[in-house]
């Protein structure tokens, strides 16, 4: 609120007093409405005061009236957590109305995607990317046929798993990357039928998953305790 003033100022002190009680208002703790905030700004066009509001030279002394930057940012962490919290309790309950039985995949669905989201932030960097996951075996290959299929896919081929792993974040819009990933898996396959007997010869490098494969080590027999007589 704008403070009352009992003297009478001088017509060329009105201006920069003005602007002092407008700032002034725009910077207390308390809860302002857009009127008191259109007052303030009207009160400063009004002055001719082309400044920044928030300059050193249109604030007034500091009076200890007002929370620290560090009080405003716990206020506003406390805020959003009593928003999902609100959420929680209003909101959430009403999800019981879209529950629906769980049905396992068929086999003709034997694509899986996964995606990131990010309570909070709806525009995380990293919310966009698809990753997708598919069994060789459930692939429409023949032998020849899957043996090109993973020499072109590469070190997305986990030997150990048996899948091909790909993922996509070219694009802002996650359905677009769920698009590029499969027209990406359906040109490979169509690439794998071509003339698959050309490079059934050359053989799969494994290099990049030589550190998920773990040898097996059999403990020797002859370290075995040995047992005794009774």
């Amino acid at each position: 609120m704008l403070r009352s003033i009992t003297r009478t100022p001088t017509p060329t002190g009105v201006a920069s007093l003005v602007q002092k009680q407008a700032v002034r208002t725009l910077m207390t703790s308390l809860p302002s409405t857009d009127r008191a905030r259109s007052s303030a700004l009207g009160a400063i066009r009004s002055t001719g005061g082309t400044g920044d509001m928030l300059s050193i030279n249109n604030l007034e002394e500091f009076q200890f009236d007002d929370s620290t930057t560090f009080g405003h940012n716990t206020l506003e962490t406390q805020r959003e957590i009593r928003k999902y919290l609100r959420i929680t309790k209003y909101e959430l309950p009403k999800l019981k109305d879209f529950v629906k039985p769980f049905q396992p995949p068929s086999r003709t669905q034997i694509l899986r995607f996964r995606t990131s989201t990010y309570i909070g932030e709806p525009n995380h960097p990293a919310a966009p990317k698809v990753v997708l996951t598919v069994d060789t075996k459930s692939l429409p290959l023949t032998n020849p046929e899957l043996h090109k299929f993973l020499l072109l896919v590469g070190s997305r081929y986990d030997p150990v798993k048996e899948q091909v792993k790909m993922s996509c974040e070219k694009f802002q819009d996650r359905s677009q990357n769920f698009k590029w990933l499969s027209d990406t898996l359906d040109k490979l396959i169509d690439e794998a039928k071509k003339d698959p007997e050309a490079v059934s010869d050359v053989p799969l490098d494994l290099r990049h998953a030589a550190k998920n494969i773990k040898p097996k080590v059999r403990f020797p027999k002859e370290w075995n305790r040995p047992v005794k007589s009774t």
